[in-house]
C-alpha cells in the first residue's frame, strides 16, 4: 500500500499543475476603442461580427496576467476564412495636440495605441495588459454562414508554460463587395523616408535597393485600400542627339510604374508637382515652377515664377512628351497632373497662377486632366479636391466629366473627423461615409510615410512642426517591412463601408442617405455611438441579402 501512494503522489502533483488556472484572462474589446495605458478594468464584449465578402473581420482583444509573463505569443485557427494577420497593438509618445475637439483622447502619460507589430513576442507584467489586434481575410468565395475561430495566447511564467484559449465568430453575409473598390484613395509617399526600412543608411533613390523597399510601402498601401498613387519619380531630362534641345527619358519612371503596377493596386495615377510656394513667399502669392532649357549643350535647371515669360515653351514641350508616352503605355485614361499644392481662395495671385499654368498643360497635353488639394474649386481644375470643412456641404455641383474628392491634412481640427492619434477610432473610419454623404468619389492625405518628422518615428510619433501627432504618417518603418496602425485598418473598413452605401444606393437611394445620415449629422457633427453604428451597418448587410 505503501508503494502504491509512492507511485501516485507524483501523479497527482503533476495533475494538480495541469489543472492550475490560468494567469492569463483574454477580453474581447470592440476595435473601434482605443486601449491605453492606463486602462485597468476591462469587460468581455463577446459580439459575432458581421462582414461582407471580400471585406476584412478586425478583432481587438486585451490580454491581462495575474502574473508576470515573458515571450507571449498568440495564434489563431480560421482556417476555413482566409488569410489571417495577428500583431501586438504597441503604444507612441504624443505631446502635439489637436485643438478644439470635444471628445479629445487624453492620457497622463501621453501614450496612444496606433501601430501594429506582427514580428514580436511580448512580455505582460502581473497586473499589466497587452493588446492583440486580428485581421482575417475573408475572400469573395466564402460561403456564407457563422464562423468559430480559435484564439490562442501563450507564454511563459515561473512555473513554465501558461497558456489561455478563447472562441470568436465571423458572420459572413451573401453580400460581395465589388471586385474593384469604388472610392478613389491616395496618401502620398516620401522617397526620401524610404530609407528608414533600411535602418536609415544612405539610399540612392532610384536605385534597384530604393525600387525594392518602395514596394513594400506600395503593398502595404494596397492591403489597406489605397488604389491610387503619386508618382514621386520623375522622368529624367537628357540631352537630344546634337545636344541642341532635351528630350524627357521615361526609364526610371516605367520601373516605378510596373514596380506600383504589379505592387500597389494602382489603378489610377498622379504625377508628382510641377511647382509650389516661393520660398519664403505668402500663401496668397503665386506659385513658381521648374523650368528647363539647354544652354551651352548643357540643361539648366531653375525654380521660377509663374510670370516667367519661359515657363509656356518649356510646358509645351514637356508636356506633349508626357501624353505621347503615357498615349502610347495606354495610361491617359487613368492619370491626372498636380500642378501646385493648395492654391488660394478665390481672387487671390496664388489661384490665378495655378489656373493660368493648367491651362498652359490642358493646352500642351489635352488628354491629360489636372487635380490639387485646393480650398475651394478652382478654373481649369477637372478634378477638385476639397478640403474637409463647413462649406463642404454647399458645395456646387461637379461638372460632367469632372470629379470632387476630399482632403484632410494638419486640419480640419475642432469637431471634425480626422486621423489623429488623439482621436476616437471611429472619427477616422467615418471619414469615407463622409466622402459619401457628400457625394466625393476620392480621397487624399498627405501623410502616408513622412517619418522625417519624427524623431524616433516607431515610438514617437510628435512631429518636429506645430502639426497634430500622427498627421505626417499612418504606417511605421520596420527592418525591411512596414508596420500598420489601427488608424489604418479604419480607414480601410471606411473605404469598405462606403462600397456597401453605394451598393445600398444602387437599390435605394433613400434608404442609403437615411443610413449614412444617422451617422453623419453635418460636417463636424456626427454619431459616434460604437453600438448605433454597427447597428447601421448590420442593417444594411440585412438589406443587401435580402436583395
Amino acid at each position: 500500500m505503501k508503494d502504491f501512494f509512492v507511485f501516485l503522489c507524483p501523479l497527482m502533483l503533476l495533475f494538480c499543475a495541469c489543472q492550475r488556472p490560468s494567469p492569463l484572462t483574454i477580453y474581447q474589446v470592440e476595435p473601434l476603442t482605443k486601449v491605453l495605458t492606463t486602462d485597468t478594468l476591462f469587460t468581455d464584449q463577446p459580439d459575432t461580427l458581421w462582414v461582407a465578402r471580400g471585406e476584412n473581420a478586425t478583432f481587438q482583444f486585451v490580454i491581462t496576467s495575474k502574473e508576470n509573463i515573458s515571450n507571449l505569443q498568440a495564434t489563431i485557427d480560421a482556417k476555413q476564412l482566409g488569410d489571417t494577420s495577428i500583431g501586438w497593438v504597441h503604444q507612441v509618445y504624443n505631446t502635439n495636440v489637436p485643438k478644439g475637439a470635444d471628445d479629445l483622447i487624453t492620457t497622463p502619460d501621453n501614450y496612444y495605441p496606433d501601430p501594429i507589430i506582427d514580428d514580436e513576442t511580448e512580455n505582460v507584467e502581473a497586473g499589466k495588459s497587452k493588446t492583440l489586434w486580428i485581421d482575417i481575410d475573408v475572400p469573395r468565395t466564402t460561403k456564407a454562414g457563422i464562423y468559430k475561430c480559435k484564439l490562442q495566447v501563450q507564454g511563459e511564467n515561473e512555473s513554465g508554460t501558461c497558456s489561455k484559449r478563447k472562441n470568436f465568430y465571423v458572420k459572413v453575409c451573401p453580400v460581395t463587395l465589388p471586385e474593384e473598390q469604388q472610392l478613389k484613395v491616395v496618401n502620398w509617399y516620401s522617397q526620401s523616408d524610404v530609407k528608414y526600412l533600411d535602418e536609415g543608411k544612405d539610399l540612392e533613390i532610384g536605385s534597384d535597393r530604393y525600387l525594392q523597399l518602395l514596394q513594400l510601402i506600395a503593398k502595404t498601401g494596397a492591403r489597406y485600400g489605397q488604389n491610387c498613387w503619386l508618382i514621386q519619380e520623375r522622368p529624367k531630362l537628357k540631352l537630344n542627339a546634337d545636344s541642341t534641345d532635351f528630350i524627357l527619358d521615361f526609364t526610371y519612371f516605367d520601373k516605378a510604374m510596373e514596380m506600383f503596377g504589379n505592387h500597389g493596386n494602382m489603378k489610377f495615377f498622379c504625377n508628382s508637382h510641377l511647382g509650389g510656394r516661393g520660398e519664403g513667399k505668402e500663401w496668397s502669392q503665386g506659385h513658381y515652377f521648374n523650368l528647363a532649357y539647354v544652354k551651352d549643350k548643357k540643361i539648366v535647371e531653375e525654380y521660377v515664377p509663374y510670370t516667367d515669360t519661359r515657363l509656356k515653351a518649356f510646358i509645351d514641350k514637356y508636356y506633349s512628351q508626357i501624353e505621347s508616352h503615357f498615349r502610347e503605355k495606354n495610361w491617359l485614361n487613368m492619370c491626372a497632373q498636380h500642378i501646385a499644392d493648395e492654391p488660394d481662395r478665390m481672387g487671390t495671385e496664388s489661384q490665378q497662377s495655378w489656373s493660368q499654368v493648367a491651362a498652359w498643360v490642358k493646352e500642351a497635353a489635352p488628354g491629360l486632366k489636372t487635380i490639387d488639394a485646393s480650398f475651394e474649386i478652382v478654373d481649369n481644375q477637372d478634378i477638385s479636391v476639397v478640403l474637409l470643412g463647413e462649406n463642404i456641404s454647399s458645395m456646387p455641383a461637379v461638372p460632367e466629366g469632372s470629379e470632387r474628392w476630399m482632403y484632410t491634412c494638419t486640419g480640419p481640427q475642432g469637431n471634425y473627423a480626422n486621423r489623429f492619434v488623439q482621436l476616437p477610432l471611429i472619427k477616422t473610419r467615418i471619414l469615407h461615409w463622409i466622402n459619401f454623404k457628400y457625394n466625393e468619389c476620392g480621397y487624399l492625405h498627405w501623410g502616408f510615410n513622412y517619418w522625417q518628422f519624427s524623431n524616433d518615428p516607431l515610438h514617437d510619433v510628435t512631429p518636429s512642426t506645430n502639426w497634430p501627432g500622427g498627421d505626417c504618417y499612418i504606417i511605421y518603418p520596420g527592418k525591411e517591412k512596414t508596420y500598420p496602425s489601427i488608424r489604418l485598418c479604419a480607414m480601410r473598413e471606411g473605404i469598405r463601408d462606403y462600397d456597401l452605401l453605394r451598393m445600398v444606393q444602387q437599390i435605394d437611394p433613400q434608404k442609403a442617405d437615411e443610413w449614412c445620415n444617422s451617422i453623419i449629422l453635418g460636417p463636424d457633427a456626427y454619431n459616434m455611438d460604437i453600438k448605433h453604428f454597427y447597428q447601421v451597418r448590420r442593417e444594411m448587410l440585412t438589406f443587401l441579402s435580402q436583395q
